[in-house]
């Protein structure tokens, strides 16, 4: 008996040792929208527009470390690339992707894409099924009037109305949607200190 105490006393030590570590946090305002610490996968974007992607090596009181990675997807296996450790303050931070997004290596740049990713309602958000819907009817319209030889734009000024609205409609939405969560007013950063190093 005495050594089950022993153990699970131990046992409690150590799980409240391992998680005495420090914490980056986005806010909004002053609700937590995300949370990473050593060892987590971190994805951001830089003052000067360049994506960065990596494993948190260490964090300090106004700063922290990653070592950037890449992952390659092939036919039977996935391969992960690691580059050398570089260190950034929460001031070098412009914006972080939005839940859903995916990273990408081209060209020796990161960049977050929305391929292969689980954004809901990605297609309606960007305005993307609009756009392609109102020219689809628009295009319905104009082979049918053709096909038919009866095609006039004066006929058919209430379709292609509709559909032209649609298409705008798509396109202001693709302008206003932003894959990103850019700081500033709405949407800080810091590191909540945990341990006392």
């Amino acid at each position: 008996m005495k050594k089950l105490i022993v153990l699970f006393v131990l046992s409690f030590f150590f799980s409240v040792a391992y998680c005495q570590h420090d914490i980056l946090i986005l806010k909004k305002k002053n609700q937590l929208i995300k949370s990473f610490w050593e060892g987590s996968i971190i994805a951001f974007q830089l003052q000067d527009k360049e994506w960065q992607h990596g494993k948190i090596t260490k964090l300090l009181k106004d700063s922290f470390y990653i070592k950037p990675m890449v992952i390659q997807y092939n036919f039977m296996s996935i391969d992960t690339i690691y580059f050398s450790v570089i260190g950034y303050s929460l001031a070098d931070i412009y914006a972080f992707p939005k839940n859903g997004f995916n990273m990408k290596y081209v060209n020796g740049h990161f960049q977050i894409t929305a391929s292969g990713s689980r954004v809901k309602w990605y297609w309606i958000k960007t305005g993307w099924i609009f756009r392609a819907g109102a020219l689809g009817y628009a295009g319905l319209n104009i082979i049918n009037g053709i096909i038919k030889k009866d095609f006039s734009f004066s006929q058919n000024k209430t379709q292609l109305g509709i559909a032209g609205g649609v298409l705008l409609g798509g396109i202001l939405l693709g302008k206003i949607y932003k894959p990103t969560l850019r700081l500033g007013r709405k949407y800080h950063t810091e590191i909540l200190k945990i341990s006392n190093y």
